[in-house]
């Protein structure tokens, strides 16, 4: 089923690529490479999808020495299936075998879209209680943390005050301490840790955040989490055309199994 929803959404970008054209008097024919890269300048990501169909028609040449490159990693959109997001936060959650400090960044990743540069900084001071258990502050607005994320907040906290009696500096801020005093664990080590239970951090942080943007308004994403409002809003468009493609393919599928 994900590979349909690709083929859709790749001809979706096909389509918007020629309506964009023909709004501006072009053609696949007559169009540059310089038409080409502003194509790509103004929008998401999602602009990169119309790639097959420009080599398509390089090929059969309808369009000519144009290209639409391979994204870089930071421009692609690499996703996992959300039965394997939730089958890490089962893992963590659970927490067989696995220390405090990878289950509460894997956890921020899963649930909250946290990239491990942001983790590893994360101050005591964002961390408060509540009537109701634990907040941490990601964005502007606290966000309450679930069980049992919110005890392993709590575990991480205490630890850092037994941290002085191994030589470590017992007034650092950070809630990831490192192993170098006074400064905080680096994203890379956070990196090794999850990669080394099978959980791929750009990936995993795609999934939840497309997930999260589905049933959130963008401010809210935004307060919440600490994302920037434009990519935020970004997020948002682009999750509700996903879910709209999936939905699609949904019907689809139900109406081709009712008429056979």
């Amino acid at each position: 089923m994900h590979q349909a929803v690709v083929v859709r959404r790749e001809v979706k970008a096909a389509i918007q690529l020629v309506a964009w054209l023909r709004a501006r008097s072009m053609s696949l024919a007559t169009c540059t490479q310089h038409d080409i890269d502003d194509w790509l300048a103004t929008d998401i990501w999602v602009r990169y999808l119309a790639r097959t169909f420009l080599v398509w028609s390089v090929r059969n040449r309808h369009a000519h020495r144009v290209l639409i490159p391979i994204p870089s990693k930071d421009a692609s959109m690499v996703i996992i299936e959300q039965d394997q997001r939730w089958a890490h936060v089962r893992r963590l959650v659970k927490g067989d075998g696995v220390d405090t400090t990878t289950r509460v960044a894997g956890l921020l990743l899963l649930l909250f879209a946290q990239p491990l540069s942001r983790t590893s900084r994360i101050r005591l001071a964002q961390v408060t209680r509540t009537e109701g258990g634990v907040a941490l502050t990601l964005g502007s607005h606290p966000t309450d943390l679930p069980p049992p994320l919110d005890s392993l907040v709590l575990e991480l906290v205490q630890q850092r005050h037994g941290y002085s009696t191994l030589g470590r500096s017992g007034d650092h801020p950070w809630l990831f301490p490192g192993k170098a005093g006074g400064q905080p664990i680096s994203s890379r080590q956070l990196m090794r840790k999850l990669t080394a239970l099978g959980i791929k951090a750009r990936p995993a942080r795609n999934t939840t955040l497309m997930d999260l943007s589905a049933d959130l308004p963008a401010v809210v994403l935004s307060r919440l989490l600490g994302l920037h409002i434009n990519r935020a809003e970004k997020w948002t468009k682009e999750a509700g055309s996903v879910r709209a493609d999936y939905a699609a393919e949904l019907s689809r599928r139900k109406a081709c199994g009712k008429s056979q």
